[in-house]
């Protein structure tokens, strides 16, 4: 073999090495980027999801915060019955009232929560690989994050033991929205849900003339209801 015959087999021999040095680069590649897709997807939507649930929970408070602005009154909501003795008789709701007051806390909420601009979330490209010595580490991907959701109220009603002839009635008011995350890899819904006190008041009976120790749950006293 002379020496142009060994510089051609050279040269065969080099191409053949680059070409398989290229061949294994393209699937390192492929792997990397299907390891980063396979932990990126779940771990993207689990910031999403808390960040737009403290969003939303946000939004949700200065909503009901709006709507009761002007000062709700228990006596706005509850008509209270007294007997002849001067006791409580009878508690029934104001329903006009009560829908009024939801259905501004819901037109409320769903404005704002329209008017919530996109938000991004940064996940550091370590973290996407999912190893936890490059968790923090790595140039920074952005997430957009969409907010949608559908908004829903509803009130609750506790009553309370606080005294030997005492109940504590309280009202609250909740806004639920149901948000849809959207971002680049995929989607999903969470319900955020803010409860706010309305109005409360203590209902006063009469002196027992024997008394018995005894915590009532939650659902027993709620039987009211």
């Amino acid at each position: 073999m002379n020496a142009a015959q060994i510089k051609k087999y050279s040269g065969r021999v080099r191409r053949r090495r680059l070409f398989r040095r290229l061949i294994l680069a393209v699937l390192l590649l492929a792997a990397v980027l299907l390891l980063i897709d396979h932990n990126f997807k779940p771990l993207v939507l689990s910031l999403a999801e808390a960040r737009s649930a403290a969003m939303a929970s946000q939004v949700l408070n200065a909503a009901l915060g709006q709507a009761l602005g002007n000062g709700i009154g228990y006596d706005d909501l509850m008509n209270v019955r007294m007997d002849e003795n001067g006791q409580v008789a009878l508690l029934s709701a104001n329903t006009v009232q009560m829908n009024m007051l939801a259905d501004k806390a819901g037109d409320a909420a769903l404005r704002m929560l329209e008017s919530m601009s996109s938000e991004q979330v940064g996940v550091p490209l370590g973290a996407a690989l999912g190893i936890t010595l490059l968790a923090g580490s790595g140039p920074i991907i952005p997430v957009s994050i969409v907010p949608i959701g559908s908004v829903s109220t509803d009130f609750e009603t506790e009553f309370e033991a606080c005294g030997i002839n005492q109940t504590r009635h309280k009202v609250y008011l909740q806004v639920s929205a149901n948000i849809r995350i959207v971002i680049p890899t995929g989607a999903k819904t969470t319900n955020v849900t803010a409860n706010m006190l309305v109005a409360e008041s203590i209902i006063v009976g009469g002196v027992p003339e024997g008394f018995v120790g005894y915590d009532l749950t939650s659902d027993e006293m709620n039987l009211v209801q």
